[in-house]
């Protein structure tokens, strides 16, 4: 049963940070189109009044992408509790950043209580 749940929670933590990124690409994508805009408009001679409108739902969007981003971190310490209600104990997977006090638990059992930290790599998928 142990290693379903860790099994699971691998799963999870993986296609999380495959979520973030994606939603961090989908950022990149968005400035770029939030820069080019206004300096087509510059490089063409346009009035400002030009793709004005087109302009505001461009920078609306990468708000908008900003706030899904925040959603995706809030899942962290949400997923954090769930972890520990389904008996995994505070572990990390993925390519996250350790505590400082943490300690690393090689056989991936729980019996450090919640001062220990497996960090199991995941390969990062394509």
């Amino acid at each position: 049963m142990l290693n379903e749940r860790m099994s699971a929670a691998k799963k999870i933590a993986s296609d999380l940070h495959q979520a973030e990124d994606a939603i961090d690409d989908t950022m990149i994508s968005i400035a770029r189109l939030a820069a080019t805009l206004p300096t087509a408009r510059r490089d063409t001679n346009m009035s400002a009044i030009v793709g004005q409108e087109a302009m505001a739902k461009v920078a609306q969007a990468l708000a908008a992408a900003g706030e899904v981003r925040q959603l995706l971190t809030d899942a962290h310490p949400a997923l954090s509790v769930t972890q520990k209600q389904v008996g995994l104990g505070t572990r990390m997977f993925g390519a996250g950043v350790k505590p400082p006090a943490a300690t690393l638990v090689e056989d991936g059992s729980n019996d450090h209580g919640d001062a220990a930290v497996a960090h199991l790599p995941l390969a990062k998928a394509s």
